[in-house]
């Protein structure tokens, strides 16, 4: 019940997202070292948000909302319209995506601000790393109880984002650099199959 140091939350959280230490070194073949996380000269390319991600999306943001209260950790609902499933671990149909923010209005006329989070406006056509297992961990490891019990027992599936892109004319933008869409996707393929090839052998 001690707190966990940063080498064991990082393999709680790894273990959470049903990956052993096979699945670990295979990713790190393929470019996703997900053993480097917490140190402080990581670096977290597509690879690696496509391993840290269950859900990875392109759509367009059709309205956001601000349902929750002054007390609440999120501030914000963007739900993204779904274009097409790069991953998709929980077999969600082409439907609105919720994507939970913890930027925005607090209810009592001020705003919440978390610095370096990717925010979503209306009309944004995007690339999502998304993960809903991040937002139960949030839950779980800050005591949240009811809002634990809402998110495993609630039938529509809500998301925190990984990493966010811009997508224009073919390319896909971040704050630090542009990629081709291409190339992401191909990257992306790359975690999926060892992750299924792991899976699937483990069976």
């Amino acid at each position: 019940m001690g707190k966990l140091t940063p080498h064991q939350y990082q393999a709680e959280a790894l273990i959470s997202m049903g990956y052993n230490d096979t699945t670990v070194t295979k990713l790190q073949k393929v470019g996703a070292d997900l053993l480097a996380l917490y140190k402080p000269a990581a670096h977290w390319n597509e690879k690696v948000f496509a391993s840290l991600s269950d859900c990875i999306i392109i759509g367009t943001v059709s309205h956001i909302e601000h349902p929750f209260g002054e007390k609440s950790w999120f501030h914000t609902v963007a739900y993204v319209r779904v274009e097409e499933f790069l991953r998709n671990d929980y077999n969600l149909p082409k439907i609105q995506i919720p994507v939970l923010l913890v930027s925005g209005p607090t209810g009592t006329g001020q705003t919440e601000i978390e610095i370096g989070e990717d925010t979503l406006g209306i009309g944004e056509h995007v690339l999502l790393f998304l993960s809903a297992n991040e937002l139960i961990d949030i839950a779980c490891n800050n005591n949240m109880r009811d809002w634990y019990n809402q998110l495993i027992n609630d039938s529509t599936v809500k998301f925190s984002i990984v990493a966010k892109y811009d997508i224009k004319a073919g390319k896909v933008i971040s704050r630090n650099r542009e990629r081709n869409l291409t190339d992401i996707r191909s990257d992306i393929k790359k975690v999926l199959t060892t992750v299924e090839h792991n899976m699937s052998t483990n069976q």
